[in-house]
């Protein structure tokens, strides 16, 4: 079995080079005179041996390496202290790697796809419409969703929720994923839509008692709270209903201090924390705090960046808070919040702003799924790092724009369902990260 840093075999490297240029495992095949079953088996060599998820990553790493070339694009190998970086029609970006080489590689790999993805696609001018407030009304059947996934794509495609919608909450409890609420064709909904994933198949559950869109939820024991979000007529709501997953009813909990939608939510030692969001007249930075032993919200000390559309999840104790949109252009912000102390610190900034994404820590780091698209272009997904302080690039099924999708972990896999992109969405994709590796080097024995 080939082991994480072995070289590549000559063979290995042909094939490399005939992957990088984007021809289908059937064609490598026939070039080579090979079966497609054997080109799956190199393949998975190579992703083992260079420490890669895809072709993408493993393309890069190539470019790297001198393997393979792209036109326009210039590496800037690492001096004596570390810093290399990526030139891409005359804008560089420069990156210190106090790491071992092969750390260095991926790293730069992934720098290197996101200049040139945000070079190559950069939006002349951002999407016409109100710059303040909450998104303006979405219309269906603008655009067909551009689907970047290939065949051998890290994501795949599961059944279709029932419901084409944006701006929903998405929950896990008891081994189900469950769709509530959110923005249709139609405008605001109600529906509970319950997904099996083990069989497959999309069930229905009780409706919301209210409809709302821009709604997240949080999951405590078995119950799913949503908070707040905006009504049919686009007004944030107080109210926050709570739905109990074994006997599929709902109940009413204390409401919010003050009306929001377009909030961060997340759930760390059985505490909902509530940060920013939208208060009828602008984006806010508050942090609200709900204890379920009591019933009440309290403050916590507010953000330093006033925003709605981010997100928000735990990692190692802490809550992390990325991306998000504030009125004007969608944020590349990162902030780390201390549940014990309230006290915020900045974290290294996303690649590309995204406003409208999820975020969920899978192995170790997270991963910021979609966003956009305002003023800023969606070419890839984002996989942070906490031990080095670095977004990286990781694949994403849709470009171009992927506004608000429901994004949850569930068995190690992360599913991103439903969202906007040209139109309402009832995709179903499912991606699931390599585990999380340590590499221990081994002294010979003398």
């Amino acid at each position: 079995m080939p082991e994480f840093g072995e070289p590549l075999t000559d063979r290995e490297k042909e094939l490399l080079q005939l992957v990088s240029t984007g021809v289908t495992n059937r064609e490598v095949g026939r070039r080579l005179s090979i079966s497609v079953n054997t080109v799956k088996v190199h393949l998975r060599n190579i992703y083992t041996k260079l420490g890669a998820e895809s072709r993408t990553e493993a393309t890069m790493i190539a470019v790297r390496e001198g393997w393979v070339t792209l036109e326009g694009a210039e590496v800037i190998p690492a001096d004596e202290d570390g810093i290399a970086g990526v030139e891409v029609g005359g804008a560089s970006v420069a990156l210190q790697f106090p790491l071992p080489w092969f750390k260095r590689v991926a790293l730069l790999a992934a720098l290197f796809l996101a200049v040139t993805s945000v070079a190559l696609t950069w939006p002349r001018s951002g999407p016409a419409g109100n710059k303040v407030g909450l998104p303006p009304e979405l219309e269906s059947g603008a655009s067909s969703p551009q689907v970047a996934a290939s065949e051998e794509s890290v994501w795949h495609e599961r059944a279709q929720m029932p419901t084409r919608r944006a701006y929903l909450a998405l929950a896990v409890v008891e081994g189900r994923i469950l769709a509530i609420a959110g923005q249709t064709p139609e405008g605001t909904t109600a529906a509970v839509e319950i997904y099996d994933p083990e069989v497959d198949i999309w069930t229905r559950g009780r409706d919301k008692p209210t409809s709302a869109s821009y709604v997240s939820a949080g999951v405590i024991g078995t119950d799913v709270y949503v908070p707040g979000g905006c009504d049919a007529d686009s007004r944030p709501t107080r109210k926050v209903e709570v739905y109990n997953a074994p006997a599929d009813s709902w109940r009413e909990a204390s409401p919010l201090p003050e009306p929001r939608c377009a909030y961060a939510l997340a759930t760390l030692g059985g505490t909902l924390y509530l940060f920013g969001g939208w208060d009828g007249e602008r984006y806010v930075s508050t942090v609200y705090i709900y204890d379920p032993q009591t019933d009440t919200w309290s403050k916590g000390k507010p953000m330093i960046t006033e925003r709605g559309l981010a997100a928000a999840a735990p990692l190692a104790g802490r809550l992390y808070v990325v991306g998000g949109y504030d009125g004007k252009q969608e944020l590349d912000t990162c902030a780390i919040y201390d549940p014990e102390t309230g006290m915020s610190e900045a974290c290294a900034p996303l690649d590309v702003g995204r406003g409208g994404l999820g975020l969920v820590a899978a192995g170790g780091q997270l991963y910021a799924i979609g966003g956009g698209v305002r003023t800023s272009y969606l070419s890839f997904n984002e996989r942070y790092n906490p031990n080095y302080d670095t977004w990286n690039v990781a694949e994403t099924p849709l470009v171009g724009e992927w506004r608000s999708p429901g994004v949850v972990l569930y068995e190690n896999a992360i599913y991103a369902i439903g969202g906007w992109s040209g139109d309402y969405l009832s995709l179903n994709q499912v991606y699931e990260p390599l585990p999380f590796r340590i590499f221990i080097p081994v002294s010979p024995q003398l």
